[in-house]
């Protein structure tokens, strides 16, 4: 029996629907559960030639209103003084500064039962320190894995790092480590062979429940990696970090908490 072109119409319209609706569906199924950033074709202040357009830009709020190489001396020592006090050098450890989660009892059955999570509150700021590896060939995977570990971070949700308020991996997320090179993932069964040429530390606000600590905690990460990685510290903006641009985000912080407390009352 010979096919029309009628009927020869309908069989290339199917196909063409089918093709579209796969596209459609493996397009969404790629993007599922990736940490979403904005791009573009600039980082900092890298020469034209050596541009990657795979690397991420800074870390953005969503759905919000419009909002030479560095000298490792210019960042504040930790030990710095304020208003004559010495402010504590933040370390590595556990955050103790968290107020005990109370124990309450279940009114059948008198069993302790620990205080249901608080829920997360949309953020509205990102405070974002970029480590650049001065390295050509980037930072290699099992060095970079390594130090994070160190500095208590642990692999987590959205394929990328994130440091609790226990060094085991325990409490609320304080702030969080993404791959600098889109997608911004980590992909630790691949770790031996990854590498990359920037890595970003970030902080939502409003977030941890102490955010000061939290961003001091940030700090070090970030220098400790640098320093023993041989890195660059920069801005969201890839501006070098300086230690203005430190204290400025302590204010953003502080100006933060300010609006909360007038929110409140």
């Amino acid at each position: 029996m010979d096919i029309g072109l009628r009927e020869w119409l309908i069989v290339i319209g199917i196909i063409v629907i089918a093709g579209i609706l796969f596209d459609g569906w493996r397009r969404m199924s790629g993007n599922k559960g990736k940490l979403k950033f904005r791009l573009d074709n600039s980082f900092g202040n890298l020469p034209d030639e050596d541009v990657d357009p795979n690397l991420l830009s800074p870390v953005r709020v969503k759905d919000k209103h419009a909002e030479p190489q560095l000298d490792e001396h210019d960042l504040p020592s930790m030990t710095a003084t304020e208003g004559g006090k010495k402010r504590n050098e933040p370390h590595q450890g556990d955050l103790s500064l968290e107020e005990p989660v109370p124990t309450l009892l279940n009114p059948v059955t008198d069993e302790a039962r620990s205080e249901p999570p608080r829920e997360q509150a949309p953020v509205d700021e990102v405070l974002v320190i970029n480590v650049i590896a001065r390295d050509p060939d980037g930072f290699k995977g099992p060095a970079l894995l390594q130090n994070i570990l160190e500095s208590g971070l642990r692999f987590g949700e959205m394929d990328i790092f994130h440091r609790h308020e226990s060094m085991a991996g325990n409490g609320e997320v304080l702030f969080s480590m993404a791959n600098g090179v889109k997608p911004g993932t980590f992909d630790l069964d691949d770790i031996d062979l990854f590498s990359t040429r920037a890595v970003s530390f970030f902080l939502g606000l409003p977030g941890p429940r102490h955010p000061k600590q939290a961003f001091d905690l940030m700090v070090a990460a970030a220098r400790k990696l640098s320093s023993e990685l041989n890195g660059e510290l920069k801005d969201e903006q890839r501006s070098v970090m300086t230690a203005q641009t430190i204290e400025h985000y302590r204010q953003r912080i502080a100006d933060h908490e300010r609006r909360k407390l007038t929110h409140k009352r």
